[in-house]
């Protein structure tokens, strides 16, 4: 049984509604080809976000037209030049990419131009005004309207998006189960960062949606680590973080899975561990269409804040209540619950025109301020942090000094830092969980026994 198309039309037929034009035409330019500087060594290709979502076309130096009057696509490929066959090999023709891919006309891209004046167009839409080609005189060229059509349409994910990101989901699940597989057999940050690269790649997703974070102990307290060199040595009684997810056509996954090197959490580990999952399954249960984000990152906000009390690090002569209206919980959570995610890992749409971010410790670094709707599809990462820079900041501040038993949070702080995210679709009555990592404690706690 063949892969189904990617549904380019029905992509355009979203766009087309958003816009509400009735004629003129659309033009979006594909992503070019580097090379490093100074060298004729090529960069990674991969595809402009908003191009492949119209198009399915993975390839470089490419363009495409859409007649809003007529609905008909044109595809206009980079034609390779003969004298570099020899090193690219040979080229699919135009008949061969006609039935690959979902369009009405295809012709090769130097032949943009004569394609544009032929569509009798007067109106050319476009992101931005430095992707329009030259030999355009007469045509009025538009780039206000276009982007957030685009963007839009992006937000609700199509079937085919969302069986694709179930499988990419999939594919960096399996490779986070790898790596707790091999933590207690392995020396360093290196060794794991590595391995997941390996265990996607093997399954045809050689791209990461972005940079892997392996961090263990205090490294896990720098959201966005990234030197992933440090070696285990005497830390086999802490945690490892690992942020991880590859991209496979493009779509994306983001995980975030945090084991204990030895295989059993225990002490102040399991504790930073228990909070944090009792504040992502709370959300996780909470979620539907209506809802809004930053009540869920609010309500994961107050489980962190009575977690912490619990295990003494606040104290408890202070209310929850009042400890949250000075944002104590922005000091041990302090960034966003999750974001959107398609085809990029931050994906568009998260902030509604007008609508500005909230200046509050944790909830300012919101990557969406909306109400959730059927079809989007959002990441769910609620953590427990010991941020030194923070805790200094905060032992200055005596409206938030005074909640900290600081000698308790000096012995907490050797946990570093506890994430767990999984990639949800908001559904008609809930959740669709594209994540099959484990995260229940004794879920991993027998995955790495078993290794």
């Amino acid at each position: 049984m063949s892969a189904p198309k990617y549904p380019a039309r029905q992509h355009w037929a979203k766009v087309a509604k958003n816009l509400g034009l009735s004629e003129g035409l659309v033009y979006l330019k594909g992503d070019v080809l580097k090379e490093r500087h100074d060298t004729d060594v090529e960069l990674t290709f991969r595809q402009e976000s908003n191009f492949y979502y119209l198009t399915g076309f993975a390839e470089h130096d490419a363009h495409v037209l859409f007649d809003l009057k007529t609905g008909k696509m044109t595809l206009l490929p980079h034609r390779l030049a003969e004298d570099h066959i020899v090193w690219m090999g040979m080229p699919p023709t135009l008949a061969q990419l006609q039935a690959e891919f979902d369009t009405d006309n295809i012709t090769w891209s130097a032949d943009l131009v004569k394609a544009i004046q032929e569509s009798g167009a007067s109106t050319l839409y476009v992101l931005s005004t430095k992707d329009v080609p030259e030999g355009l005189a007469g045509l009025t060229i538009n780039d206000e309207l276009l982007k957030d059509a685009v963007h839009t349409a992006r937000m609700y994910k199509s079937e085919y998006e969302i069986e694709a990101m179930r499988r990419i989901n999939h594919i960096s699940s399996n490779a986070h189960v790898a790596l707790m597989k091999a933590a207690k057999k392995s020396a360093t940050e290196t060794e794991l960062d590595a391995l997941f690269r390996y265990e996607t790649g093997r399954f045809g997703a050689s791209a990461q949606a972005y940079n892997p974070i392996v961090g263990v102990g205090s490294n896990a307290a720098t959201l966005h680590y990234q030197r992933n060199s440090a070696p285990f040595n005497n830390n086999y009684d802490q945690l490892c973080l690992v942020d991880a997810g590859a991209e496979l056509g493009c779509y994306a996954s983001d995980i975030t899975r945090t084991f204990p090197l030895n295989g059993k959490y225990s002490g102040d580990a399991k504790t930073i561990y228990e909070i944090v999952l009792q504040m992502q399954n709370a959300v996780l249960a909470a979620l539907k269409p209506g809802v809004q984000w930053e009540d869920m990152h609010r309500l994961a906000g107050k489980i962190a804040v009575e977690g912490l009390q619990k295990a003494g690090v606040l104290k408890s002569e202070f209310s929850v209540e009042e400890m949250l209206a000075k944002h104590v919980d922005g000091v041990f959570f302090p960034h966003g619950l999750g974001h959107m995610i398609g085809l990029d890992v931050h994906d568009v749409g998260g902030y509604p025109k007008g609508v500005a971010r909230i200046q509050a410790p944790g909830l300012q670094y919101l990557r969406m301020r909306r109400a959730l709707e059927p079809s989007f599809v959002v990441t769910v990462e609620p953590g427990v942090y010991f941020v030194q820079f923070i805790l200094d900041e905060a032992k200055k501040d005596a409206e938030l000094a005074k909640f900290m038993n600081w000698d308790v949070v000096e012995r907490f702080a050797k946990v570093g830092g506890v994430r767990i995210e999984d990639c949800v679709v908001i559904t008609e009555n809930g959740i669709d969980n594209l994540t099959i990592a484990p995260k229940e404690i004794a879920e991993i706690e027998a995955i790495m026994a078993s290794a």
